[in-house]
């Protein structure tokens, strides 16, 4: 009889092996690393006309292994109970090269169940979830014979294991400079290991590996470069390297990715995973904040998600995989494809159905003691309280609700497969948030927390927009606009509530809404506000802050007229917001953030009165302009970021992105659609640029000082417009010997004056050039 033992500890890693089936890394609370192994047989279906089944059953028997076999039904998430040829194989590896061939050969059937994400599979399968406490029992040959999670993912506290962490960086980003040195960094030891010897890099490395075994290798530029490099180094010199942890795998390489997300093209560089432990890229993330380890494991462990892929991918990807792990939970079919189709309407019908979220523009200037309500988690929350799900919506029966202004229904007779994710996710993002009002920044557990909100807040995020997007497996658009029908309505029952209880509504922007009343400016002021709010709405709405002073900006093409998202304000607390501007804009080079941050952090210092501040504004302006024109301001302060919208041949007109990319390619660097590619402006028209990354370093002669320093005005002006100076005004006081009266053009046909003056270049061209 085979001995059994018990292990407790924490899922490191989880995937498929030709040989065992499933393997498990488990960070033993023996401070050990465990490898487990389990048979794991793997089932998908195909479905489709009686006798093409047939065919492909007599097709798969007659193989010299065939796999297992059998006629039965399984639920459809839309059709019902459908009929299918149930295919089982002994192992997830075997299963996913049989779906490819038959999926080549026989093209008219359809299948479901058969490209699952194995750590998806399996967790669905065994009730455990990445980083989760488990109890295990295995036998003499650490094969797993059964596996238990010991706490949950939806637990607000998770006791982690500490992680063994490596970090390895370049001493010079690879996109512009060849690195001559790594600097390795393991518990509490640093070492500076040279380039130049292959040999001794190497077999320095795989010693290090060797003797500290990390669980998680921390490497800067990993994907895009170190790991190809060491790599390739390793073949070209016919040396041992192989990072993983399981010796027995291979490194896995992703192919780098070009995808459209909200009419936006997005680049995901290729990605280099290890087995037995992770690799991370703090430079190749996807994630709304910047890089952040806790945060992904957050995602991780709700999404069933492996830790290394959690961290790169969009948090769309996370809540797919949330969608696939509870249709498997539920029997549900896992469709390879989607296949619903929208609904016939009419013109009229369609312009009810679909018409987004709803705004109210701005009342443009300067704000006293307003407040911001936010609707919590709006659209994850009407899902969630709606019961609004791909198969819900559109839904005839006894017990629905009306979808407000369409008349569409939403079925309540059974729990919506999306709704349900979204119910445990909330609570969980919302106790989060609670813990965070009440926690002081620098307490331990204040980073816990606030991982926790980000990670399930883009996932809550992703799950509206999900509903709409064309390869949502189990996606239906009917949802989609029952969703954005329902947050309208609700952003005006808010509205009007303000207005009949006395408020003025200065904004309002899909799930917020900013009010003010004349001598209310502490939080309780505002509670009979909220409470009424959401009588009237059944959803949460909480207040977001209490702006000492906020102004909202105008259109660059009309002043008249406010911009719903562009605007600035200094909170009761002290802490400012910031919308629209240029510290908030990918593209704005390092010179104008830090310029804007400066003059924002002053103007917070002032309570209301922030005219007063307005020489400090033109001192910081003047030193700014003359560090640039002394060449103080480092060139990497300058570097601008745009985005290479597609291939570099189809641009017609000379946009600076694709200058910036022709330049690189001609040295060997070939720049991809969806990237960021960096350059500086430099002498010549506006769009002369210089590529960042080229191997000589640009001379300070070559920049285009007046066009910095046009940018820097114009993010001033931005600024200052709020209290009356106009760009004739600013120039004056940025340098008095500035006189000049302009007669502004018309803004339009009727031959009126524009009110307030465009940055035109020949105003700007007398000083600018000084």
């Amino acid at each position: 009889m085979t001995s059994s033992r018990e292990l407790t500890g924490w899922v490191l890693s989880i995937y498929p092996d030709p040989a065992a089936g499933a393997v498990v890394w488990l960070v033993g609370a023996d401070g050990q690393r465990h490898r487990l192994t389990e048979p794991f047989p793997t089932t998908f279906y195909a479905s489709g006309e009686f006798f093409r089944l047939e065919s492909l059953r007599a097709h798969l028997r007659a193989s010299k292994q065939p796999p297992k076999l059998r006629h039965t039904q399984r639920e459809h998430l839309y059709k019902g109970m459908l009929p299918v040829l149930e295919i089982q194989m002994d192992n997830p590896v075997a299963q996913e090269k049989l779906f490819f061939r038959l999926k080549r050969h026989f093209q008219r059937l359809r299948y479901f169940d058969a490209k699952i994400p194995f750590s998806i599979r399996y967790c669905a399968a065994r009730g455990i979830f990445p980083m989760a406490n488990c109890r295990v029992l295995v036998d003499s040959q650490n094969q797993i014979q059964e596996i238990e999670a010991l706490d949950s993912p939806w637990d607000l506290e998770s006791d982690l294991p500490p992680i063994r962490e490596m970090r390895l960086e370049p001493d010079t980003d690879p996109t512009h400079a060849p690195p001559q040195r790594l600097s390795v960094q393991f518990g509490a030891e640093t070492e500076i290991l040279e380039l130049d010897d292959p040999s001794a890099l190497l077999q320095r490395l795989n010693a290090i590996l060797d003797e500290y075994d990390p669980d998680l290798i921390l490497a800067w530029w990993g994907d895009s470069w170190l790991f190809p490099y060491l790599l390739d180094i390793a073949k070209k010199h016919d040396l041992d390297f192989n990072p993983n942890r399981d010796k027995r795998q291979q490194v896995l390489h992703k192919e780098e990715l070009i995808y459209e997300s909200y009419g936006a093209i997005h680049y995901r560089a290729a990605q280099t995973h290890l087995f037995g432990r992770w690799h991370l890229d703090p430079v190749n993330t996807m994630m709304g904040r910047g890089f952040n380890i806790q945060a992904a494991i957050e995602v991780a462990r709700v999404t069933s998600v492996e830790v290394q892929t959690a961290a790169r991918n969009s948090p769309g990807s996370g809540f797919t995989a949330m969608q696939i792990r509870e249709a498997l939970r539920r029997g549900v079919l896992v469709p390879t494809h989607k296949r619903q189709v929208e609904k016939f309407k009419t013109g009229m019908q369609l312009n009810l159905a679909d018409c987004g979220g709803l705004n109210y523009r701005p009342i443009v200037g300067l704000h006293r003691d307003v407040a911001e309500l936010d609707f919590f988690s709006m659209y994850p929350s009407i899902m969630a309280t709606w019961n609004i799900s791909g198969e819900t919506a559109g839904v005839a029966g006894e017990h629905v609700r009306i979808v407000p202004g369409t008349g569409a229904t939403i079925t309540q007779a059974v729990p919506g497969l999306v709704s349900s994710l979204l119910q445990p996710l909330l609570a969980k993002r919302r106790a989060a948030k609670k813990k965070l009002k009440v926690l002081h920044p620098d307490d331990p557990l204040y980073a816990h927390f606030q991982a926790v909100s980000d990670g399930l807040k883009w996932l809550g995020y992703v799950s509206f927009g999900y509903q709409g997007f064309k390869n949502n497996l189990f996606g239906n658009i009917a949802a989609h606009e029952a969703i954005t029908a329902i947050g309208r309505e609700m952003l005006t029952r808010a509205k009007e509530t303000a207005h009949d209880m006395g408020f003025d509504v200065l904004g309002a922007n899909t799930d917020n809404i900013f009010v003010s009343k004349p001598g209310l400016c502490k939080p309780e002021d505002f509670q009979s506000l909220i409470a009424e709010i959401q009588h009237r709405t059944g959803l949460i709405i909480e207040l977001e802050g209490i702006f000492d002073w906020l102004a909202f900006l105008p259109s660059k093409l009309n002043p008249r007229i406010g911009v719903t998202n562009r605007y600035f304000g200094k909170f009761s607390d002290g802490s400012l917001k910031v919308r629209g501007l240029a510290q908030r804009r990918a593209d704005s080079p390092l010179w104008i953030i830090e310029a804007e941050r400066e003059i924002m952090e002053m103007l917070a210092e002032s309570k209301w009165n922030l005219a007063e501040r307005l020489p400090e504004v033109i001192a910081i302006t003047r030193r700014c302009l003359a560090e640039l024109n002394a060449e103080q301001v480092p060139l990497a302060n300058l570097v601008v970021k745009k985005k290479l919208t597609r291939e570099v041949h189809e641009y017609t007109n000379p946009a600076e992105a694709a200058k910036a990319a022709r330049q690189l390619a001609a040295v060997g660097k070939q720049a991809r659609v969806g990237q960021r590619i960096r350059f500086i402006y430099t002498h010549g028209d506006k769009t002369s640029v210089l590529a960042w990354g080229l191997p000589k370093k640009p001379a300070y002669s070559t920049v285009n000082k007046l066009r910095y320093k046009e940018l820097l005005l114009r993010t001033v002006h931005q600024i200052v417009q709020m209290l009356d100076v106009n760009e004739v005004e600013l120039l004056s006081l940025v340098d008095s010997h500035v006189k000049q009266l302009v007669m502004w053009p018309p803004d339009d046909h009727s031959g009126a004056h524009r009110e307030t003056p465009s940055l035109a270049e020949d105003l700007f061209a007398p000083y600018l050039s000084k």
